[in-house]
């Protein structure tokens, strides 16, 4: 008589996912793309995340809306302009905006965009639909071309610090430490305006730890699974 093989039971896990959603029509844009191309996303893969993307023509509402709500989906970043109540994709395409996407796009995520202004009114819109954490900026983030990848690798330390495993009180103290840093070293090089620009950029930074609080932007405690 044939022995019988017995019934494993299987555990399917969804992987956690990153979706990437960024502009590149302009010059401005197109220069963060560039910088978060080659060295945010490959950071990101390394540390084990599944990477998704909508980017270019496909950082529209069309697009982003059903990928934002796809399973497993825990880190929504990207690079586009933006108001006080609206992150903008391609060719200013509203993508998010107060009052105009579902809650289902927001809860349970963590959102880091590099954007003017967003963090205003969208950012705690954002925390009420479910949103465990927002980073962004509640005025215009200013750069110079010349410098420009100093400004884009304090922006983009909150992505790989998330990804580091660290929780968005953590991500903010390493972030603001580089920012300080890397204004000294423009003073320590005579360029004043580009210290006092990257500092303006901090102060306009919003996230759980930031003032007025408490929990405008979110949990101090929240991480990526």
């Amino acid at each position: 008589m044939a022995k019988s093989t017995p019934l494993k039971e299987q555990t399917l896990t969804v992987p956690v996912r990153v979706l990437g959603i960024d502009s590149h029509y302009e010059p401005a844009t197109l220069a963060v793309y560039q910088y978060r191309e080659k060295h945010v996303y490959p950071y990101i893969a390394s540390k084990g995340y599944t990477v998704d993307k909508c980017q270019g023509p496909m950082a529209r509402r069309i697009y982003v809306a059903p990928k934002a709500q796809q399973p497993g989906i825990a880190y929504l970043t990207g690079v586009g302009h933006g108001s006080y109540t609206t992150y903008l994709g391609h060719y200013y395409d509203p993508i998010f905006q107060v009052g105009n996407y579902s809650a289902a796009e927001a809860n349970g995520k963590i959102v880091h965009f590099l954007s003017c202004e967003t963090a205003r009114d969208l950012g705690p819109d954002f925390v009420k639909n479910g949103c465990l954490a927002y980073f962004g900026y509640d005025e215009d983030f200013v750069f110079t071309m010349a410098d420009k990848d100093i400004f884009f690798e304090c922006d983009s330390e909150m992505d790989r610090a998330f990804a580091d495993g660290l929780t968005a009180a953590q991500v903010y103290d390493r972030v603001k430490a580089l920012f300080v840093q890397r204004a000294a070293d423009f003073r320590a090089q005579g360029k004043q305006t580009e210290a006092a620009t990257l500092e303006s950029n901090l102060d306009c930074l919003r996230c759980p730890s930031s003032p007025p609080g408490p929990n405008a932007w979110g949990d101090p405690k929240a991480k990526l699974p």
